[in-house]
């Protein structure tokens, strides 16, 4: 359909009068899904100040008691190990920006109507951009973050199974089985190797969503049938394009092909033309990508298993404008801060992959 053009068309009586415009209708229904991760994963900010401590203890130890020998030993002291802490800092402020008017862009529309139709749907995007932002930026930031931690990525053998009911049942064991492990005394499942247990309750499964929709292709309630399972292959779903791999290194021009997508919002440039875009959005080919500002999808990544998620913290969101009488426009800004995202190290961020069947498995 071409896009139009500002011709009216001609009257099919008096070819010299020209058929009117009936209404017009600006769409105010651009964003269907509201409630994303990031909403699950806010935590209060405040004006004053700017970090968020965040410490880990580890377990104590017991030793043999010697009864009447104990007498001697009772002003020794036990000092517990020095806790670890985290520091999660409000250091990231953006503004989105926005100008109308109320005169000449009036001439556009047909009816007072239509142009506040117009001007409303325009302001409210302002804080829909936003919440674009918040939504992109951390479905990025769970689907390319790793732990440095052995543990903590998992593989699962089902690349190369043709049979999805297997491959399901696969995925389905070891999941009971990571649910198990996470479940028991272990220093494994947090990046400060202290001793923790999670609840199954707890646990958090992020999936992605092309393993979701194999698998839901088959019979779920009878592969997933252990209590709970079914529950947590039906929590959190992403969508493919956000599980990927960060690139370590600078991209230079002539080594993008147009497969990376971007870690941050930002223009990139090629040539002559800006083009802007959204974390998860495909960056141009050609242009430039900063270390680690890039990822290329990662199809073999089955999911994420988390049981806290990442902070996400607003310092303030402020609505703010000022209208210039001599050009007679309306400035608007929308201005918020939010922390650079971290996992936080004493709980399990933990990335399971697919990896190919040995040859003589799944035969």
């Amino acid at each position: 359909m071409a896009a139009f053009n500002g011709q009216l068309r001609s009257n099919e009586i008096f070819s010299a009068l020209y058929n009117m415009i009936i209404s017009q209708e600006v769409f105010a229904d651009n964003l269907g899904k509201h409630q994303t991760l990031v909403d699950k994963a806010r935590v209060d900010g405040s004006l004053y100040g700017d970090t968020k401590l965040y410490y880990s203890t580890d377990v104590l130890k017991s030793a043999p008691w010697g009864n009447d020998a104990e007498a001697a030993n009772l002003l020794a002291l036990h000092r517990p190990e020095a806790p670890k802490c985290q520091a999660i800092h409000l250091d990231v402020f953006r503004q989105i920006c926005l100008t109308v008017d109320n005169y000449l862009s009036k001439r556009a529309w047909s009816n007072e109507g239509a142009f506040s139709s117009f001007n409303s749907v325009m302001l409210g995007w302002m804080r829909d951009t936003k919440r674009v932002y918040d939504g992109t930026l951390y479905n990025v930031f769970i689907g390319t973050t790793v732990s440095p931690k052995a543990a903590q990525n998992r593989e699962i053998a089902v690349k190369g199974l043709t049979d999805a009911k297997e491959e399901a049942m696969i995925i389905a064991r070891d999941l009971a089985d990571l649910l198990v492990e996470m479940g028991d005394y272990s220093r494994e499942f947090n990046d400060n190797e202290m001793l923790r247990s999670y609840a199954e309750d707890g646990i958090k499964v992020i999936w992605n969503s092309k393993f979701v929709n194999k698998i839901r292709k088959v019979d779920l309630p009878t592969i997933f049938h252990k209590d709970g399972l079914v529950d947590k292959f039906e929590e959190d779903v992403m969508p493919a394009r956000y599980f990927g791999t960060k690139n370590s290194a600078q991209v230079a021009a002539a080594s993008n092909d147009g497969s990376y997508r971007s870690v941050l919002e930002k223009d990139y440039t090629v040539g002559n033309v800006v083009t802007h875009v959204f974390p998860g959005d495909l960056i141009p080919a050609g242009a430039v990508i900063a270390a680690g500002e890039g990822y290329q999808v990662d199809e073999d990544i089955i999911c994420k298993v988390l049981v806290k998620l990442p902070p996400y913290m607003s310092a303030f969101e402020v609505g703010t404008s000022f209208f210039n009488p001599k050009s007679l426009t309306e400035n608007h800004y929308l201005t918020f801060g939010h922390n650079t995202i971290e996992y936080l190290e004493n709980y399990p961020f933990i990335t399971v992959k697919a990896v190919a069947v040995e040859s003589g498995e799944g035969e």
